[in-house]
């Protein structure tokens, strides 16, 4: 089924609307292709040079809440709906506002039809009267306005059904009998079937079967089971209360069909309006969770923040003192050089005393051996002299204990030597114990000032990591929050959208009541009128067969005495014309001057 959407957009200064046909419902991107088509050929008609047209976004006229709305999916669109299409904004062009022209066709190439049908153009229009109370709530929605960012225009009330007849409410006679008998007519055969006629007349003014058998028969002049379209205007113009009744009640049923249909729609649309907040509330929960879940992450992460930047100080302190663990072991392993070099040089004292006493020892060796030769010299002088015995004793006595003091020296220097030479080994083994402990020392400092240092630079990337986590759900929490008053935002929209659909049905159907107990009313002025009309009708009847037969008796009463007729009455009775108000053109005091 064909289907047109009228774009309206801003070319060359001025508002342009164009009508633009699709065989079937477009998608987005065929709607923007085509819009863009059509509106570049219109720029470069008007406007040679200019550049081409683009399309930022759609807006669309809501049929219930009547305000421009973003279309963000081809479901938005309906047949004959009005969008705006905005172009990208920049310093050459900016949107302004004013008034929308009614649509009209591409007048310039470069866009043509996609399908050869080209439907008329609807007019939106409420289809209730000036006097239905139903119309104060349209009569504001005159035009369309330019949509702008932040507002809605006004736009007109809902279509009535294709198929309702167009009813004003100072129809003519001539409109009314015709509007009237089109809807009696119901199969089309531009006659007045009687059971068409029984079941309008039942359905509109109630009337018992056998009143609507008489006014059939009435109607149906010629008695051929029909009325024509002639039977009906002559049975309109004598029953123009009737007539009235018939159009305006019509006029109210198919008044009654589009308010109902209207506030189906709204109530149909109720269920989306109530999506609509459940979801807004929805993303606004979500949205509120989020920022306290980002709140206690980053609660969190400040403590491990904390943490990190305290793990952080702790091992930049223990670096330090292991700094400082290693420096005392440097220093011990330098003192204990230092003593390694004592002992060394304790060592070459030992060695040089040692020396000396091992000197000693030879001398004194060669004193012994010297002593002994003496000895030995004093023996033998003792064996040669016997003379000099007593010297030689007393020689001997003297290098006896000559020999034994340089034994005991001799001894004594060998001793020493010795003991100084065991001591030299045990003062250098443990000096050099001593310096291969400092060294073991220095090493497991430095090793463990390298795991300290290591520790230290982990625990600063953790801090480094942390703090960077902190920083992140931070502007993760900002932009939650900045997300979280738009988000509130829409549901308060939502909640006040959904309040004043929820009002607007009831506006409806408040209208709606106040018209039925007002048409109520009517119809039962109206009633008492119609049964009037009827009971004067046949009256009139009955007066002019008795008039006619009074004529007959005249005329023949004129004729059989030979006398002249003094003139031939009038065919109705001034008297009777004055006193009937069928006559009139008009029922007089008809409620239905006014319409529903």
């Amino acid at each position: 089924m064909p289907f047109t959407v009228c774009v309206a957009s801003d070319v060359a200064g001025q508002k342009v609307n164009l009508e633009l046909d699709f065989p079937v419902a477009p998608s987005m991107g065929e709607l923007t292709s085509v819009t863009e088509q059509a509106f570049t050929s219109e720029a470069q008609a008007r406007r040679p040079g200019s550049p081409p047209y683009v399309v930022s976004k759609f807006q669309v006229v809501d049929a219930i809440s009547d305000e421009w709305v973003e279309v963000i999916g081809a479901h938005q669109l309906r047949h004959n709906c009005q969008c705006y299409a905005f172009q990208p904004h920049s310093t050459k062009h900016t949107e302004s506002q004013g008034q929308i022209p009614a649509a009209v066709k591409p007048r310039y190439g470069g866009y043509s039809s996609t399908t050869s049908y080209q439907p008329p153009r609807s007019t939106y229009q409420s289809g209730y009267g000036p006097s239905s109370p139903l119309a104060s709530s349209y009569q504001q929605h005159s035009s369309y306005h330019v949509p702008s960012t932040g507002a809605a225009p006004a736009f007109p009330g809902r279509q009535m059904p294709s198929d309702a007849p167009h009813m004003p409410d100072n129809a003519s006679h001539d409109e009314k009998v015709r509007i009237v008998f089109e809807n009696i007519d119901t199969n089309k055969d531009r006659v007045i079937q009687p059971e068409e006629m029984k079941r309008s007349l039942h359905m509109v003014l109630d009337f018992s079967t056998l009143t609507v058998e008489d006014l059939f028969r009435k109607a149906d002049h010629d008695r051929n089971g029909v009325v024509d379209w002639a039977e009906w205007q002559r049975f309109a113009e004598l029953y123009p209360t009737l007539l009235d009744s018939l159009y305006y009640r019509l006029k109210a049923y198919w008044d009654q069909l589009a308010a109902e249909q209207q506030i189906e729609m709204a109530r149909q649309l109720l269920a989306q309006f109530e999506a609509n907040e459940r979801n807004a509330k929805d993303a606004f929960d979500r949205c509120v969770a989020e920022a306290e879940d980002a709140q206690r992450r980053l609660t969190e992460a400040d403590r491990a923040a904390a943490d990190a930047a305290a793990r952080q100080r702790a091992a930049e302190d223990a670096a330090r003192d292991s700094s400082r663990d290693v420096d005392a072991a440097k220093q011990n392993r330098a003192e204990r050089e230092r003593d390694l070099a004592a002992e060394r040089d304790r060592e070459r004292q030992a060695q040089q005393r040692a020396q000396e006493a091992a000197r000693e020892l030879e001398a004194a060796q060669r004193r012994l051996a010297g002593a002994q030769q003496g000895l030995a010299d004093a023996e033998a002088a003792e064996r040669r002299a016997a003379q000099a015995l007593h010297d030689a004793q007393r020689d001997r006595e003297r290098q006896q204990a000559i020999v034994d003091q340089a034994t005991g020296d001799c001894q004594r220097a060998a001793d020493r030597h010795n003991q100084l030479l065991a001591e030299i080994p045990r003062a250098i083994e443990d000096a050099i114990a001593r310096l291969q402990a400092a060294e073991q020392a220095l090493l497991a400092a430095v090793q463990r000032q390298k795991e300290l240092g290591q520790n230290a630079a982990d625990a600063a990337a953790a801090a480094a990591e942390a703090a960077r986590m902190r920083d992140e759900l931070a502007r993760l929490l900002q932009s939650l929050r900045d997300r979280q008053e738009p988000s509130r935002m829409a549901w308060l929209e939502a909640q006040n959208a959904l309040q004043d659909h929820h009002a607007r049905i009831a506006e409806l159907e408040a209208a709606l009541a106040n018209e039925r107990d007002q048409r109520k009313m009517l119809d039962d002025q109206e009633k008492t009128l119609v049964e009037q009309e009827v009971k004067l009708r046949e009256q009139r009847e009955s007066l002019e067969e008795k008039e006619g037969a009074l004529r007959d008796a005249h005329n023949t009463f004129f004729s059989a005495t030979g006398r002249q007729s003094p003139g031939r009455s009038a065919s109705r009775s001034p008297a009777l014309a004055q006193r009937s108000p069928l006559y009139s053109g008009g029922a007089v005091g008809s409620p239905y001057t006014r319409g529903y």
